[in-house]
């Protein structure tokens, strides 16, 4: 039985690599995991491991990971341990809110689409619905309204409607600066993931000179990354009748913390951070 949850905004304070295709097809680039129909994603086993990690490492939190997260018992035999607890508390997977694109000399817009904000009012419980037409594009900025077309970078949208107080108030985390929002149609979002994607060229190095030309390069490959700035939601249940064991207290004062998620941690990669989703932040409206 479900006793307490919360919904939480995870927001890239770096660049994020979680990988996603397998090393046989995706040729010299590392991509972002996808979902089938390029959705990007953080699987919520990937965000588990990297809390528990992080519980595990910090003194304050390390003795609750086996009762936050599972794990064996030192004390059972191995055939016993075979039957490993699942942890008193669920973390679901991350879903793409807020997605920014920088543009040089203006700075970020956010973008999102009505799919992806209808999802986070599901997430959240909102009885509140963003019924918006799929065709038109919104904007936030009110000295924009009259402007019949706009370019985010090379891309030119159209269509535009200015994104006034008679519309649902907009989902964002105190980050995300509400007078440069932009709602685009649902089947133009993966066009504006890749836009704002963060691709960075690396190389791998031989041990040793090549004896043909003495190259030390082994490899040149290209890494994407969650751009910084990007928002996504989350949200966690405890799944444990016996709550005041799991001390939620501890557990929110854990998430509030900043974590590292994915790969490439040692090169700047992977810094977030988790913030408590205010309903009254929303009431306010954009």
């Amino acid at each position: 039985m479900t006793v307490e949850s919360g919904i939480e905004w995870l927001i890239c304070r770096e660049p994020v690599h979680i990988g996603g295709a397998d090393s046989s097809s995706r040729g010299n680039n590392n991509p972002i995991f996808r979902l089938p129909d390029r959705t990007p994603a953080i699987p919520g086993s990937s965000l588990r491991g990297a809390l528990r990690e992080h519980a595990e490492q910090d003194n304050s939190y390390k003795d609750l990971v086996k009762i936050w997260f599972g794990g064996q018992n030192q004390e059972l035999s191995k055939d016993e341990n075979d039957k490993i607890s699942p942890g008193g508390i669920a973390v679901s997977w991350g879903w793409p809110v807020w997605w920014p694109v920088h543009v040089l000399g203006y700075g970020n817009w956010w973008i999102s689409c009505p799919a992806w904000l209808q999802r986070f009012q599901n997430l959240a419980g909102s009885e509140e619905s963003i019924n918006l037409d799929n065709q038109k594009v919104y904007i936030t900025d009110g000295t924009l309204k009259n402007e019949k077309s706009l370019y985010l970078r090379w891309l030119q949208l159209t269509n535009i409607e200015s994104y006034d107080a008679s519309l649902p108030s907009l989902p964002a985390p105190n980050d995300v600066v509400t007078n440069r929002c932009i709602i685009v149609p649902n089947d133009s979002i993966n066009l504006i993931v890749d836009m704002g994607l963060v691709r960075q060229p690396r190389v791998s190095l031989k041990d040793k000179p090549d004896e043909k030309d003495g190259s030390l390069v082994d490899n040149l490959f290209a890494v994407e990354g969650f751009p910084p700035g990007a928002v996504f939601a989350i949200n966690w249940m405890v799944r444990a009748n016996k709550v005041e064991e799991l001390k939620l207290n501890e557990w929110k004062s854990f998430l509030r913390n900043e974590h590292y998620l994915g790969g490439l941690w040692s090169v700047g990669y992977g810094r977030i951070s988790i913030e408590e989703y205010q309903k009254q932040s929303q009431e306010e409206g954009a």
